[in-house]
């Protein structure tokens, strides 16, 4: 059985809309659809771009099957969208085989009157901002680590002990568009941060450098999906667009295809940096 559930972009507060109280049915709006350009030429139509064309998801939602007259429901869920405000929030989409997610905003939301029958239900529009995707994002992270918690392929002779430094890390991408990395840098790092996605060859093709170094108690979030720098220290929330060097990319977005990831960390830092690839799916 098909499940919708609506969640804040942080994925603080959520909304089901799977319950008799609020019962979303008769979906449109779920695929894929895309925007084709062609150029006439004397040998005919020749194709020159293929860009999304995400159609509205549209949903009915059935307010008052738990047999009570609905409008506290309606209400519930106005109040939640009233929260979400006029910004991008999430849309999940569980179909019995994967839970995909993609990013909207509301477009309508219409108020009839209650049926003849007692049916109370309205029709809500979603733009679609995004692909599905996986919110499960794939992981890692550089820094160092103890030996005796690290795993070997092959095994260390008895009694080995010391640090391991992992400076970089295998990342692929096999959908067409490039995967948003979020960032997070955490503990004493003692340079400027330099971190870069480089080719199997070693050939840079992207990189994020900051006029700082970090020190322990201080966190930086890199956030692509937001377009926001975060720096959290003390408590306090600043903005951090001003600590990253101007000449290079403010974010990190992993293209098409099979590379390295990796920083100018050193075995002498304590800090780590972690990174979460967003997946999209062609769903």
């Amino acid at each position: 059985m098909r499940k919708f559930i609506l969640h804040t972009y942080s994925k603080t507060k959520s909304f089901d809309l799977n319950s008799i109280a609020s019962l979303a049915a008769e979906p449109t709006g779920l695929g894929n659809s895309f925007n084709v350009a062609y150029k006439d030429s004397e040998q005919g139509k020749h194709l020159v771009n293929v860009t999304p064309n995400f159609e509205p998801i549209t949903l009915k939602i059935y307010f008052n099957a738990d047999g009570t007259n609905g409008y506290a429901n309606y209400k519930g869920l106005m109040l939640f969208l009233a929260e979400c405000g006029t910004g991008v929030f999430l849309f999940e989409y569980q179909d019995g085989v994967t839970d995909k997610y993609c990013d909207v905003v509301l477009k309508s939301a219409t108020k009839t009157e209650i049926t003849e029958e007692s049916i109370f239900c309205e029709t809500f529009t979603f733009e679609r901002q995004s692909h599905w995707y996986e919110r499960i994002e794939d992981s890692f992270t550089l820094r160092n680590t103890t030996a005796d918690t690290t795993r070997f392929p092959l095994g260390f002779p008895f009694g080995f002990y010391g640090k391991l430094f992992k400076k970089k890390h295998f990342i692929s991408n096999p959908f067409y568009k490039a995967a948003p990395i979020t960032i997070t840098i955490e503990g004493q790092i003692r340079e400027n941060i330099r971190i870069f996605i480089a080719t199997l060859d070693d050939k840079i093709v992207a990189e994020i450098k900051f006029t700082t170094n970090n020190p322990e108690g201080r966190t930086i979030i890199i956030d692509p999906n937001t377009k926001k720098i975060n720096v959290v220290e003390n408590g306090i929330i600043s903005n951090g667009y001003g600590l990253t060097d101007k000449t290079q990319q403010s974010f990190l977005y992993l293209p098409q295809g099979e590379y390295y990831i990796s920083s100018d960390m050193d075995e002498y830092d304590a800090g780590q940096i972690k990174f979460a690839i967003k997946r999209y799916l062609y769903d």
